[in-house]
């Protein structure tokens, strides 16, 4: 079977993340990119509807638009010629996408993501970059597919943006590998109240969802609301949503990009319930939904909680 994503050869203009930053060394530098937990808040939200041709799909949301932090949510509306990736790890210390066009006319189930300003070396400019993963069918094939969201040149839909305030979003560098990993500043103490927005970002190798659901319980958290996850897992287990009794191992060898993640957490004393909606994707365009058991990180996981104390 021939892989759906590929990388082009230009790979300078196919990298995410800081690999300028990566030094040729010497030894391993101590970086934490393992879980981090932040309390945020979210500003009132702004609908827009796009509508555009010949143009670019990033550059129309974000244009004329006052907010340099958030995130976004879609699940209706059309693209056209879709640029969706798959990320690669055998080219560290270069991060790489490996991507793949969906030609023709696509309907649109979910957008999800974040966007912050990054430093651009280049232009000595922040630019607002933002962390997309799609899901969405090509109405020609019916095919569905999904990934990380690159671009598309034409299309009409709504997105409702969601100021996120109180605290500076950035994305630190490991200078042993160029990625960059959601942080926010100032840090402060993690003490969750009834209504907050939990921001998390889970870092390579990490058990998701089940260390950052143990991490809040330690808080006395009733009860929470996954708004969104987006990243990457090298492995997880999904259940039939329909079929609790059948369940499934997806250990694909490069992984599998996360989207359209959705779910409640129920903290008991002695367990925790969860059903978390999950639509993962491999380089192969293989898709698999269902109820995330577990999975395990493979660069980097990041999205927001809302919870009940």
């Amino acid at each position: 079977m021939e892989p759906l994503f590929k990388v082009v050869k230009d790979l300078g203009k196919d990298v995410e993340g800081d690999f300028v930053a990566v030094e040729k060394k010497k030894k391993y530098i101590k970086f934490d990119t393992g879980l981090h937990t932040s309390i945020i808040k979210m500003g009132k939200e702004i609908v827009r509807d796009l509508d555009f041709e010949d143009s670019s799909l990033i550059d129309e949301m974000f244009g004329n638009m006052n907010v340099e932090q958030g995130y976004i949510l879609c699940n209706e509306g059309i693209l056209n010629d879709v640029c969706i990736a798959f990320f690669l790890t055998k080219h560290k210390p270069t991060p790489t996408f490996a991507k793949a066009t969906i030609k023709g006319t696509n309907q649109i189930q979910s957008i999800t993501g974040f966007f912050l300003p990054i430093y651009n070396s280049k232009n000595l400019k922040y630019d607002i970059v933002p962390h997309l993963h799609i899901v969405f069918t090509n109405i020609g094939t019916r095919r569905i597919f999904s990934g990380h969201l690159v671009d598309a040149p034409a299309g009409k839909l709504k997105i409702k943006i969601v100021p996120l305030t109180g605290k500076s979003l950035k994305r630190d560098v490991d200078p042993n590998t160029g990625l960059m990993y959601l942080r926010t500043y100032p840090i402060e103490d993690f003490s969750p109240k009834s209504g907050d927005t939990i921001l998390f970002a889970c870092g390579p190798k990490e058990n998701f969802p089940l260390k950052l659901f143990k991490h809040i319980s330690k808080f006395k958290v009733k009860r929470a609301d996954i708004i969104f996850a987006v990243g990457t897992l090298t492995s997880a287990c999904i259940i039939d949503s329909n079929n609790s009794n059948y369940g499934i191992m997806v250990r694909p060898k490069e992984g599998l990009e996360l989207a359209q993640t959705q779910g409640e957490i129920l903290f008991k004393d002695y367990s925790n319930e969860y059903k978390i909606n999950v639509h993962l994707t491999d380089m192969y365009g293989n898709q698999y939904k269902g109820l995330l058991v577990h999975g395990i990180v493979k660069e980097l996981v990041e999205g927001l909680l809302k919870v009940e104390v």
